[in-house]
């Protein structure tokens, strides 16, 4: 497909580009929703293909919108289309741009998915052919319900000018391929059609991003609340320990003053003692050297005054003792 300079799009105003036909199931409406809105949740960007990563304006992924390969064919309209390296317009609104016109865009999209309704639309036969003459390279019927046998999934690549059964759903040009996935998209358990990447798996929805994103705060959240409890507890050990280092030091000092009391008591015993020798050797200088004696403060000295003091002939030798 080549692009048309603007001066030679056709007239368009004949073609009827939006019908208001309502869709046949919410079922449909959802699966229809899973399949493009994932394009837009940011997904995994260590997994994604190039033109994921970069602007939502390098592609077109959309639900029932009719695809127009030319003026003279009636548009076919598959419930999901997706095609890379287009420039997506800026406004929306404009009549021509509602619809995918092929001379507008510049090629066909590379894969257009058709899910099988209650009531089947000839997905296999007419579908089959209109897609492969728009040459869409892939072709993807997916049956839920098994309208159409087995398998639930078909993959069809074209080739030359006509569809070949492909037996893998990966999309090489596209860097992306689809799984049968069953689980929860919007409160519904059910099987669904989804993208998924090289290593099989899907993208995320933008619930499925929040969950996880919630399950790591949640797990951040509860690291920290173990933390700060191994803290309370830490503190509350150190707190115990110092209570028990504080009753010791109470103890040591109450010991202390038990010990000086003791002190004390024997050195005022000694004194006393010393007091009464010295009254009785020393008459006149009893006085005086009781006074020199009153300031030892070693228990020791004291002890070997007392012990001396009988055979001790003078104050000099007494003087000896504590010098």
């Amino acid at each position: 497909m080549v692009y048309l300079d603007p001066s030679q799009y056709p007239d368009t105003s004949h073609l009827i580009f939006q019908d208001d036909t309502p869709l046949d199931s919410f079922i449909n409406e959802k699966q229809q929703r899973l399949l493009t809105t994932v394009f837009y949740s940011g997904g995994d960007r260590d997994r994604a293909p190039e033109w994921l990563l970069q602007s939502s304006e390098s592609f077109i992924v959309a639900a029932n919108v009719g695809l127009f390969g030319s003026l003279r064919q009636s548009p076919i309209v598959p419930d999901v289309f997706l095609s890379l390296n287009v420039d997506a317009p800026q406004e929306w609104w404009d009549r021509d741009i509602r619809s995918y016109l092929f001379w507008e865009f510049g090629k066909p999209p590379e894969i257009a998915i058709e899910v099988v309704s209650p009531t089947p639309g000839n997905e296999l036969g007419s579908k089959l052919q209109d897609y492969a003459q728009l040459r869409v390279a892939y072709y993807v019927v997916y049956d839920p319900l098994r309208r159409l046998g087995e398998p639930v999934l078909r993959v069809f690549e074209l080739r030359g000018g006509s569809y070949i059964p492909k037996i893998d759903t990966w999309f090489p040009e596209v860097g992306l391929g689809l799984t049968v996935w069953t689980g929860t998209f919007e409160g519904i358990n059910a099987t669904w059609l989804r993208w998924r990447y090289e290593d099989g798996a899907v993208i995320p929805t933008g619930d499925e991003l929040a969950a996880v994103k919630n399950q790591e705060i949640s797990r951040k959240n509860q690291e920290i609340f173990q933390k700060n409890q191994e803290i309370s507890q830490k503190s509350q050990e150190i707190s115990q320990k110092d209570q028990e280092i504080s009753q010791k030091d109470r103890e040591i000092s109450q010991k202390d003053q038990e010990i000086a009391e003791i002190k004390q008591q024997a050195i005022r015993s000694l004194l006393t003692s010393i007091e009464l020798g010295l009254r009785l050797k020393f008459s006149a200088e009893s006085t005086e050297l009781l006074t020199e004696i009153a300031k030892i403060e070693e228990l020791d000295k004291l002890m070997a005054i007392a012990t001396n003091l009988p055979t001790i002939q003078n104050s000099a030798e007494l003087r000896q003792i504590w010098n």
